[in-house]
């Protein structure tokens, strides 16, 4: 899944940065005004005097709008009815959900907040597809199977096997990376290391 964001202090950046860290999901990150391919994601964004919305954030959302998933933003609490108030405006404007308003960089409570929104997206898709990519960090085949899912931007959670031995037992994970794909409660698919034919299948089921 991919974060875009707008950070003009650092505040927005530094509370991104730790939302990655913090996630089961593959989190990908980018920073307006830079913008790469996407189809969809997740907006946080900070707010200009007055509450109002960053030009480059409006100019970006005037584009791309249809495929924003959810809006946060950073505010000071100390702006009274403004703070975070571009939220609320792109919001009114475009009905975008709104995710989480936090103060500054966040606080540990509201980063985890943020973050099990964010957590939860794969599963209230409309294709009632999602995914379980179980792989390790040193692992070189699991960083192929990653590249693979996002070059063609297939969400899916990212799970470490020795950091969740009750999912791995769970699905039957012996080794990584293991790919599990599921249709509602059902699993339609399973991919056992990295198998070009199956990443086909599975960006299928997202077209």
């Amino acid at each position: 899944m991919l974060i875009i964001f707008a950070s003009r202090t650092g505040n927005v950046r530094r509370f991104v940065n730790k939302a990655v860290e913090l996630s089961v999901l593959h989190l990908r990150t980018c920073e307006l005004p830079d913008l790469i391919p996407f189809q969809q994601a997740h907006l946080v964004t900070y707010t200009d005097p007055m509450g109002a919305v960053p030009p480059m954030v409006e100019n970006f959302l005037t584009r791309h709008h249809r495929k924003i998933l959810s809006v946060s933003g950073s505010g000071n609490r100390n702006w009274g009815r403004d703070f975070a108030a571009a939220v609320d405006r792109i919001h009114q404007q475009y009905g975008i959900p709104i995710n989480l308003k936090f103060e500054l960089s966040g606080t540990p409570s509201e980063i985890q907040a943020f973050v099990d929104y964010i957590n939860n997206e794969p599963e209230t898709m409309e294709t009632r597809v999602r995914i379980l990519k179980f792989r390790t960090d040193s692992c070189v085949t699991c960083a192929a199977v990653t590249d693979a899912l996002d070059r063609h931007n297939i969400p899916y959670r990212d799970v470490n096997p020795f950091d969740h031995p009750d999912l791995a037992a769970q699905y039957r994970v012996r080794s990584v990376p293991t790919v599990v794909v599921f249709e509602g409660d059902r699993e339609v698919l399973r991919m056992v290391g990295y198998k070009p034919e199956v990443i086909e299948q599975i960006k299928k089921l997202f077209q």
